[in-house]
């Protein structure tokens, strides 16, 4: 990629953005732009600065590769197409998949450990959860702006677990208000929306489809564990002696949902998921869901881009037309919850997003 390989020839020379500039006669903007993937030189300017870097357009330009890191821990084996993002320096990727008779747009292939890189790859921002919101905004951003967004559907758990680990930029979590997860890192959290989890089931199905779910009669569609919407429908189980039943572990809401329609049995899942694949829906819990956003990413163009878009009033619209959103109070940050009162309440302190 040529960005990445003008920023490793630069650091390797020792040179700031700005002396790398002056040598090539160019505005350090220009460097900056280029050495993020936001913008693609012309010809003068990338002749310019090859040859202040003691090396050619073609070199820049050679497709180059990058070890196996996946998003969400495991690296993808050899031979897999995988999607492809950068947090910093670091390149992570996660397999792509067929959807809806819909081939997803590879980055790059494994090979011995490494991921080559496509010619027209552009990794960049990295944001893991389980909201389908967090998929739209990235379309939107992706499509409209010269940034790219990687977006992993995982759990919260997953999510948190990435971020901590630094394979992602921004992590969506979502739990009972008051109850999210404890997390050391050092983040920006925005509220993005409010939800009801629960089990959904086509409506023509047997009256009492929810209470046989709850009581453990029968296979239920699943999340994987860490997701909390499984955590909700464990609890759910619990409060009604019963144990976690079989059924199909599927990774996303939207999955079980759809799912849940084609083979007739209850999922658990979101709302906003239910509604979409017109099923009826039971709720068990309602969840607040968060932005979490590394503050060391925060102020960098493409994060910049998708927290906004996933704030933004035209998302709003869109997502008001899915349903099953409580989009009130989008766009509030939060400081981290405080003591737990004897309700078993977090606080939380509020203020205005600038």
């Amino acid at each position: 990629m040529f960005g990445h390989r003008v920023r490793e020839l630069r650091e390797a020379k020792g040179l700031s953005q700005a002396e790398l500039a002056a040598r090539a006669g160019v505005s350090r903007q220009l460097v900056g732009a280029v050495e993020t993937g936001r913008h693609l030189p012309r010809v003068d300017a990338g002749l310019a600065l090859a040859t202040a870097l003691d090396s050619s357009v073609e070199e820049l330009s050679a497709p180059t590769g990058s070890t196996v890191d996946g998003v969400l821990g495991a690296p993808p084996a050899d031979g897999t197409a995988v999607r492809a993002g950068r947090v910093g320096d670091r390149l992570v990727c996660v397999p792509t998949r067929a959807a809806f008779e819909r081939w997803d747009v590879a980055d790059g292939v494994v090979s011995d450990g490494m991921v080559a890189l496509h010619d027209d790859a552009r990794p960049g921002v990295v944001a893991v959860g389980c909201d389908p919101a967090l998929g739209l905004a990235a379309q939107l951003v992706t499509a409209r702006s010269p940034e790219s967004v990687l977006a992993v559907a995982a759990s919260t758990r997953e999510a948190v677990t990435a971020l901590a680990a630094g394979r992602a930029h921004i992590g969506l979590v979502h739990g009972p208000q008051g109850a999210l997860p404890a997390y050391d890192g050092d983040v920006t959290r925005i509220h993005l929306s409010q939800w009801r989890v629960g089990l959904a089931a086509p409506d023509d199905g047997p009256r009492d489809w929810a209470r046989a779910a709850l009581r453990g009669r029968g296979p239920v569609v699943q999340r994987r564990a860490g997701a909390g919407s499984q955590a909700a429908f464990e609890r759910a189980l619990h409060d009604e002696g019963a144990t976690v039943p079989d059924g199909p572990v599927v990774e996303g809401h939207v999955e079980a949902a759809w799912l849940a329609a084609r083979v007739g049995l209850a999922a658990v899942t979101i709302e906003p998921a239910a509604i979409a694949a017109g099923l009826a829906f039971h709720p068990l819990e309602t969840h607040r869901a968060e932005l979490w956003i590394d503050r060391a990413w925060v102020d960098e163009p493409g994060v910049r881009r998708l927290s906004e878009a996933l704030t933004s009033p035209e998302l709003a619209r869109r997502l008001d037309a899915v349903g099953g959103y409580d989009l009130s109070a989008t766009g509030t940050a939060t400081t981290p919850p405080g003591p737990v009162d004897r309700a078993g309440r977090r606080g939380a302190t509020q203020y205005a997003l600038r």
